[in-house]
């Protein structure tokens, strides 16, 4: 088994405790802790379209204020988007059920506390551009995927990132992730001919790097050799004021 196999069976795992944790820290955030008697019976919305004539970038813009984000693609060039959200009953007596807009090749979602599984096909470029402010995202990014820029951001929860090599790359990309209470996970395989360099930034917590045949700059700031001449480029920035950072880039 590979150095990135093994990296990326860690991160599943993690992506789940980060996940399925910071999903519990969200809900009681958003209901409060004298309220956890709340209905536990949940109701599943389902929202599907197609790439039909769109043939610009389509940006994803979440905006959930409890809860969890799961973001994975699939090599389906009709598919524009499947999205599954779950949410609590008593939250729907309350907000009301959830929706999905598209519109200006925007697709939206902005919804008080839900959890929210998203796949997105391969016929378009998208940028993402997530927030949750109690909860947790994880993003997964392989074969099918053809992504832009990431923004990607809790206020208290997890991140966890995963991009093979399969994926394709719009343009010099940017990740841009941060989180003010929590960890963030990276797994990074980039492309071949991508100029690489990633740089976090803690407040109070540590920073685990690897990155093999890199440069280091500092020590939380790697950058590969041709990165200020390759064609293309992917920047990842990660910061957290509290928690730590674990990040794997080959």
């Amino acid at each position: 088994m590979s150095n990135y196999q093994r990296n990326t069976s860690l991160v599943i795992c993690i992506f789940a405790v980060l996940v399925i944790g910071a999903v519990s820290i969200g809900l009681i955030s958003y209901y409060g802790t004298n309220t956890l008697n709340w209905n536990p019976t949940t109701t599943d919305f389902s929202f599907e379209a197609e790439v039909g004539a769109t043939n610009e970038t389509v940006t994803l813009d979440i905006d959930i204020t409890a809860g969890g984000v799961t973001i994975t693609f699939v090599d389906n060039e009709s598919l524009l988007y499947d999205i599954e959200i779950e949410v609590d009953n008593t939250t729907l007596e309350t907000e009301g059920n959830p929706t999905v807009t598209f519109t200006s090749n925007t697709i939206g979602i902005d919804y008080p506390a839900a959890g929210v599984n998203i796949t997105l096909g391969s016929g378009v470029n998208y940028t993402l551009d997530v927030h949750v402010t109690a909860g947790g995202i994880a993003v997964v990014m392989d074969l099918g995927a053809h992504v832009g820029d990431v923004s990607l951001h809790t206020i208290t929860g997890g991140i966890a990132l995963d991009m093979t090599d399969d994926a394709v790359l719009i343009g010099n990309a940017t990740f841009d992730l941060s989180t003010t209470t929590g960890g963030i996970v990276l797994v990074v395989d980039y492309p071949a001919g991508v100029g690489g360099s990633i740089e976090c930034a803690v407040g109070t917590g540590g920073v685990d790097i690897s990155a093999t045949g890199w440069t280091p700059i500092t020590a939380n700031h790697y950058e590969t050799s041709d990165y200020d001449t390759a064609a293309q480029t992917l920047t990842i920035i990660a910061q957290t004021t509290t928690g730590g950072i674990d990040a794997t880039v080959t």
